[in-house]
């Protein structure tokens, strides 16, 4: 049950964008859509995610708002530029939760190193790999313009899981189409060589002082960046009751992460359904 909410909540994060309005504090709405969704998980040996339901919370007061997996505090607010503390879970340890949790048999040649005392220890499969999720939190400052809207934020592990940290910008914009509102982003994530050494190397107890240095050497650990672009349109069909469709592609940069830990370096996730929401100005 836990990992199914955890696929649901980070498909809704990743792929479901929330159409910016408006906002006229207090308000909060409560949504449920209804269709079929598909994340596919970047990691080796981890399957890939399939959703059908989806809920959605949101709450916009005088400071405080919460959209999903993001909670923060307006510090500053104007008309086409506002600043936020923001906090949400790292994107890259939810990943690890979304896997099987069986533990996947090891290789024939895993096997054999393992039961050879005078062989150093294997490192283990990626699907063996356990790693946490941290929360990450920290300023984000997004300029409001006619054309497209700018974000910048930057967010360091505040729960001690990694203590790295994320930088992310960009660009996002919607507009009505066909009686309906489509939107759109492109951005980018660079994540420090501490957040990629916990969630993308293997450990010296994983992997064995020959091992961790061998991989060491062939994939060292540096700072990534990941790109992603994505698509979202709504179509309403009542009051209440809308058309949902939304996908995003994500490309991740393999340079400074071991490469046993990436299956795919391009992935996609996509949700179609419909929604029913409540709330308030419903």
């Amino acid at each position: 049950m836990c990992k199914k909410i955890l696929t649901t909540l980070f498909t809704l994060a990743l792929s479901v964008s929330a159409v910016a309005e408006q906002i006229s504090a207090p308000q909060w709405k409560l949504s449920l859509a209804a269709g079929r969704g598909v994340l596919e998980n970047p990691l080796a040996d981890h399957p890939d995610a399939e959703v059908s339901v989806l809920p959605s919370f949101s709450y916009y007061g005088d400071r405080f708002f919460i959209s999903n997996l993001t909670a923060g505090y307006t510090l500053l607010e104007q008309r086409h530029f506002y600043i936020d503390l923001v906090a949400r879970p790292n994107e890259d340890g939810l990943y690890y939760k979304l896997g099987d949790d069986a533990i996947a048999s090891g290789s024939l040649s895993s096997f054999m190193f393992q039961s050879a005392p005078l062989f150093p220890r294997a490192a283990p499969e990626v699907s063996e790999v356990e790693r946490d999720v941290s929360v990450v939190a920290g300023p984000s400052a997004t300029l409001v313009t006619d054309y497209v809207d700018l974000s910048f934020s930057w967010l360091h592990d505040v729960t001690g899981v990694h203590n790295g940290s994320e930088t992310h910008l960009s660009l996002d914009k919607q507009f009505p189409l066909f009686g309906g509102v489509i939107g759109g982003s492109i951005g980018a994530i660079n994540k420090d060589a501490d957040l990629v050494n916990y969630y993308y190397q293997f450990s010296l107890e994983e992997a064995g002082p020959l091992y961790a240095r061998r991989y060491a050497n062939l994939y060292p650990v540096d700072d990534v960046t990941d790109q992603y672009a994505r698509l979202h349109f709504a179509y309403p069909l009542g009051k209440q009751l809308e058309v949902r469709l939304a996908a995003r592609y994500n490309y991740f940069d393999l340079d400074g992460r071991n490469a046993r830990f990436i299956e795919d370096d391009e992935t996609l996730h996509w949700f179609v359904g419909l929604q029913y929401t409540i709330g308030s100005g419903q």
